[in-house]
């Protein structure tokens, strides 16, 4: 039986695969899949154990349980396989060399963990700021998604910088050969600059947050996501829009999520001349009194704009909330006046014009029409 297992598949002159170790190689493989299982449903349960269930809080904890359970396993089949020369001499490979740089793919494998792990603690980081921001009043949805971008960035710079500086490449010199670069294509470059500029403005200072509704040219939408160089937004016909910082910084944007909640509108409509000026009126401020959205607290106020060319207009303004949909509540209180104006008998002009004709001279009998105003002799 010994000599089965010890029977050679392979072999190199760092390395001999045999039958058992084949063996020991298939039975790890089956054993680490079964605890990957058997993790998945104990950090599954335990969470749904929980009073509020928190679906990215399992996801974490199951990507950071596999992680764990998936490097233990390979540490295993290293010791159990005697793959410790044969790993030696792979990471030690050199995969780039100039100057004073030498890259090897144990370097390029401690910089794919230091990003890894950036990434998870990104993730646990906020959730803790979550946690504790849940309860605090002045922290709102946007604030808090700021203040994760920027601890988000940071981790990420510093990582990236922490893996240049493991696998042997000096940061002066990148920084001093970024410096120069950036000045040669800086003017190539130049939206792109202001984009970042204000990806950086928007972050700290706030003047767009996510969750708000804006109004960009014409455009209203709802900010979905904040990034360095563009935002996000998802329109009112369900579509993703992508819009660069700079636009949000340097055009006027209405946000429609800050200051009052309540904002004043007005309907303009215009009536026949010779209707009842009183009723139109009456009924104008009791279709706008009547919808459920608008205030009962501010004045709505009924003007007679002006004697227009064909018909009387008026205007009638009140206050109301600026929702997502607020063309709907305008369309309702239309629908209600159309309906009192028929009842009422007040009609709606059509655009009308006066037209004049004037008769054409008759010709004499040579062909010849005469003169409307013959010149005078002088």
């Amino acid at each position: 039986m010994q000599v089965f297992f010890n029977f050679p598949i392979f072999s190199t002159e760092v390395f001999e695969l045999t039958i058992g170790k084949l063996l020991l190689f298939v039975l790890i493989i089956v054993l680490t899949r079964l605890l990957l299982r058997l993790y998945k449903g104990f950090v599954h349960k335990q969470v749904r154990s929980l009073d509020v269930f928190d679906k990215e809080k399992e996801g974490i904890l199951l990507r950071v349980g596999r992680a764990a359970i998936r490097i233990i396993s390979l540490v295993t089949l290293i010791t159990v396989l005697g793959l410790q020369e044969l790993l030696e001499w792979l990471l030690t490979y050199q995969v780039i060399k100039f100057e004073k740089v030498n890259i090897t793919i144990g370097k390029i494998l401690i910089l794919i963990i230091i990003i890894i792990f950036a990434r998870i603690l990104s993730r646990l980081i906020f959730l803790v700021l979550r946690k504790n921001f849940s309860k605090k009043s002045w922290i709102d949805e946007g604030k808090e998604y700021t203040i994760f971008k920027l601890t988000k960035y940071g981790l990420y710079g510093f990582a990236f910088l922490m893996g240049l500086t493991s696998i042997g490449i000096d940061i002066k010199l990148i920084l001093t050969g970024l410096g120069a670069l950036l000045v040669g294509i800086g003017f190539g470059l130049q939206y792109l600059f202001y984009d970042l500029v204000a990806g950086l403005v928007i972050l700290f200072e706030g003047p767009v947050k996510v969750g708000d509704v804006i109004e960009v040219n014409g455009l209203v939408a709802r900010v979905q996501q904040i990034d360095i160089r563009t935002s996000k937004v998802l329109t009112r016909d369900g579509k993703y829009i992508i819009i660069p910082n700079s636009n949000l910084v340097g055009e006027k944007v209405v946000n429609w999520s800050h200051g009052s909640e309540l904002t004043r509108f007005n309907i303009v409509v215009r009536v026949k001349f010779g209707s009842d000026t009183a009723l139109v009126k009456e009924i104008l401020y009791g279709c706008a009194l009547r919808h459920p959205d608008v205030s009962k607290n501010r004045e709505i106020i009924v003007r007679f704009e002006d004697f227009g060319d064909n018909g009387l207009q008026f205007s009638v303004y009140f206050w109301a909330r600026k929702t997502w949909v607020v063309e709907t509540l305008l369309s309702e209180i239309r629908f209600d006046i159309d309906k009192q104006f028929r009842e009422n008998g007040i009609t709606v002009p059509w655009p009308q014009r006066d037209l004049h004709f004037i008769n054409p001279p008759q010709s004499n009998a040579g062909g010849e029409a005469p003169f409307i105003n013959p010149p005078k002799d002088s």
